[in-house]
């Protein structure tokens, strides 16, 4: 009989999902920040590192004004972001969920569709506020959400929606595979089970990075852990410092607060100019191979 050979993710998220409710198994809440950070800051961010790499596969940056070009725009674009989460909060924070939303769905839009991935997106952000909108709602509140109570209202209906967009992708679609069923089912458990924070853990930090990573690596002829080490390295250093230069800016705010709008604001941050180069990559790679199931 022939081996189906998995990709790392499939294994990885299961394991991911057991750590998580033994974080969320802790007593008191800065146990599950600090993995949280720890997890964000080692496992979730180095995929997103490999943007500059690959935008010099895809976009013509040989020369050193051209690269400081690109650099430029990827932060101004960010900066863009923050700007408007500063001034409108809630109009940011739904705008953040729904573009996380249609990211996620690359994941799985190679085999099941992109009608089917854009569900897959709307059920992994809706599920753990449908399942426990009594502590989203904090948590948004720290990142200045004033009015989280709408997200709640809407959070149903897009589970709805996004089932039912998932469900017509994996009906329709030859191509599917046996995580694209497995998977969504596991998030369900995850949202019921886990801490909101604890089930981000799980999905984005062994998930969708390492799927990610595997498929942005194998482009650029990233064999080994070394090679992959050595390319995100001064990206991911470069947003750590970031990333501490933003905390005098948000004194005054309780310690859980600073964190979070660190980690969240700033993913909102950085997955806009992220999907942009996602897109560039997939529009000009035309042999590039799909996201590993």
């Amino acid at each position: 009989m022939e081996t189906v050979e998995r990709p790392p993710a499939f294994w990885l998220f299961p394991i991911g999902l057991l750590l998580a409710v033994g974080v969320s198994l802790l007593p008191g809440q800065w146990p599950l920040y600090a993995v949280l950070g720890v997890a964000t800051a080692f496992l979730g961010l180095p995929h997103g590192s490999l943007d500059t790499a690959v935008a010099k596969r895809y976009l013509p940056l040989q020369s050193p004004l051209r690269l400081g070009g690109f650099f430029a725009a990827y932060m101004a674009l960010s900066a863009v972001v923050l700007a408007v989460w500063w001034q409108a909060p809630d109009a940011a924070l739904v705008v953040f969920l729904l573009y996380s939303a249609v990211h996620f769905g690359d994941d799985v839009a190679a085999r099941i569709g992109r009608i089917g991935g854009t569900g897959y997106g709307l059920w992994i952000v809706s599920l753990p506020v449908v399942f426990q909108p009594e502590v989203v709602v904090p948590l948004f509140e720290m990142l200045g959400s004033t009015q989280p109570g709408f997200i709640v209202q809407a959070a149903p209906w897009s589970l709805v929606l996004g089932g039912a967009l998932l469900l017509t992708g994996l009906v329709t679609h030859s191509m599917r595979q046996l995580s694209d069923w497995r998977d969504p089912l596991l998030l369900v458990l995850g949202a019921w089970l886990l801490h909101p924070l604890a089930y981000f853990i799980a999905y984005w930090c062994f998930l969708h990075s390492p799927r990610h990573l595997e498929v942005a690596s194998r482009d650029l002829g990233l064999k080994s852990w070394g090679e992959k080490l050595r390319a995100v390295a001064p990206t991911t250093l470069a947003t750590y410092a970031l990333a501490i230069a933003a905390i005098p800016f948000l004194i005054g705010l309780p310690a859980d607060a600073v964190l979070l709008r660190v980690i969240f604001v700033g993913l909102a941050a950085l997955t806009v100019p992220h999907m942009v180069v996602e897109f560039i990559a997939e529009a000009r790679g035309a042999g590039r191979e799909p996201q590993p199931a």
